[in-house]
């Protein structure tokens, strides 16, 4: 390419082509003129197109000669450019007619370019054009670009067409392959005597762009995009009462509104939410409008709306909210009980609460003589505000069956925990005797009998019985006397030197890990 001041004298030829011309879009000389593509016409194939033609002064003319690629003997001249958009100094020109060549073929292109300044510049092998038949879409569209939901069907139409070098007739293409992309799947067609071709397709719920495809033809699309239409949502009850985590129907009928009548809409989604969005449930919509989306019960005071959507078929997104009276869940876990030594049990284990604030935190223990009946109050376990453990000993029988029970409220449910046995074998002291009175400095006997439930009440021989005395001044406080062990019929018997007034007893506490402790009557000793 260069650029040039002085004045080209062509032969004239009678026309200029369609085609396609690529060009170098970089600056040919530093204030000479710029384009950025010879072409022929999109759709009117027998002009010539000058893309984006750029100079420092105004174009006053443009002229086009075509030549065979080596050759530079011209074959085509065209004068008559006219500028279609843009102005002299920045925008595209197009040939005003038609112009015929004698032969099919590529052709390469030079451009003389006139400028008002007075410089004439000459683009010489400008690109190359391709005046061959070229296939095209002709009249491609929808009969209907914005359906709507009582009627989607849309039907996709047009014609393959072929344009010819020399001639330049446009005829139809017959029995061609045209593909057709809805923007939801493809459909292969073809094309009839006519070179026509169409299809009908349910339109997308939202705007889609659809579009035909056949070989070397450029793609046609047109945007199908649905009219939505007023909708609403009417639920057969609003307001539903149950206990935590059950399941809840939620009922209704989507309808949209057709020029004054309100119709059924079918395949509508249904969705509950919380208010943050989070989801809970879901249907779609049958041939009646009808829908059943269940949930499941929420947290007491929790509350989840309804929301109706269809895409673009619908102007609005319906929506209901919804109120669930709750009622929460009680359970009681990992409960045990274990009977120690001293004759009080421990019991423990965890209080959940579900679905609703925990409404108190006085948890009741109670004691069965078999486990199935008889139940009574051992005790009361208080939790503290906001734990779930607990953990306490109580006084308790030797044996029994025990539970945990939670009176629950108006609010949330009670429960009855599992059912845990706790035993041990009981022991007593019996027939403890002491004298009541003992001269001052003198000994006195202590005996009595130590015996266990084995179920029944036996001997327990060979057994450590401990002897303590409380002083009178101080009751709280004891001090053994002595260690006896029992004989074989569970007697014992020892005699201790007075420590003045006091009180006497006798104590079994060193026992195996299967019977309780025993401890005797306190028995006031009077010194004299």
């Amino acid at each position: 390419m260069q650029r040039t001041t002085r004045s080209l004298s062509i032969a004239l030829a009678a026309s200029v082509v369609l085609g396609m011309l690529a060009v170098p879009g970089t600056a040919l000389a530093a204030g000479g003129p710029t384009l950025r593509s010879v072409s022929g016409d999109a759709t009117e194939f027998g002009r010539l197109f000058v893309d984006d033609l750029a100079a420092d002064s105004d174009i006053t003319g443009v002229t086009a000669v075509l030549h065979p690629t080596g050759d530079d003997a011209a074959v085509a001249t065209v004068q008559d450019f006219t500028l279609t958009s843009g102005d002299r100094r920045n925008g595209d020109w197009i040939t005003a007619d038609d112009v015929r060549l004698a032969a099919a073929g590529t052709y390469a292109v030079d451009l003389l370019l006139k400028e008002a300044d007075g410089d004439e510049t000459t683009l010489k092998n400008a690109g190359t054009y391709a005046y061959t038949a070229k296939r095209y879409l002709d009249g491609f569209g929808v009969d209907r670009p914005h359906p709507t939901i009582d009627d989607m069907k849309v039907t996709a139409s047009g014609r393959l067409m072929e344009w010819q070098p020399v001639t330049h007739a446009r005829t139809p293409v017959t029995d061609a392959s045209v593909i057709l992309d809805n923007g939801s799947y493809r459909e292969y067609l073809r094309t009839d005597a006519d070179g026509r071709f169409s299809h009908w397709f349910i339109a997308d719920r939202r705007p889609a762009l659809v579009r035909a495809f056949a070989g070397t033809a450029p793609a046609q699309s047109v945007e199908v995009a649905p009219r939505g239409l007023p909708a609403r949502v009417t639920l057969d009850k609003s307001d539903f009462s149950g206990v935590y985590g059950t399941r809840a129907a939620v009922t209704g009928t989507v309808e949209y509104d057709l020029n004054g009548t309100w119709k059924p809409a079918e395949y509508a989604d249904v969705r509950i939410e919380t208010t943050a969005g989070l989801y809970q449930g879901s249907a779609v919509s049958d041939e009646n409008g009808r829908f059943s989306a269940e949930t499941a019960m929420p947290f007491a005071g929790e509350k989840l709306v309804l929301n109706v959507g269809y895409g673009d078929w619908f102007a609005n997104r319906p929506t209901a909210p919804l109120t669930f009276r709750t009622t929460g869940v009680s359970r009681v876990g990992s409960f045990g009980a274990e009977l120690g030594l001293d004759s009080r049990l421990t019991v423990s284990g965890f209080l959940y609460v579900d679905g609703a604030p925990r409404p108190h935190n006085a948890l009741d223990i109670q004691v069965s003589p078999n486990g199935r009946d008889g139940w009574k109050k051992l005790g009361t376990v208080t939790l503290t505000k906001g734990d779930t453990y607990f953990r306490t000993a109580i006084p308790a029988p030797a044996s029994g069956y025990y539970r945990a029970v939670y009176s629950g409220s108006a609010t949330v449910k009670g429960t009855v925990g599992p059912v845990v046995r706790a035993s041990r074998i009981a022991t007593l002291i019996t027939s403890f005797k002491v004298p009541a009175t003992v001269k001052k400095g003198a000994k006195f006997g202590v005996s009595g009998r130590l015996t266990h439930a084995v179920p029944n009440w036996r001997s327990y021989a060979g057994q450590p019985v401990y002897v303590y005395f409380s002083p009178k001044n101080k009751p709280q406080q004891s001090f053994q006397l002595g260690l006896l062990k029992t004989a074989a019929d569970g007697t014992f018997k020892a005699s201790f030197k007075e420590r003045g007034d006091g009180w006497i007893f006798a104590s079994h506490i060193h026992s195996d890990p299967k019977h309780l402790w025993a401890k005797s009557p306190r028995i006031f000793v009077d010194v004299k």
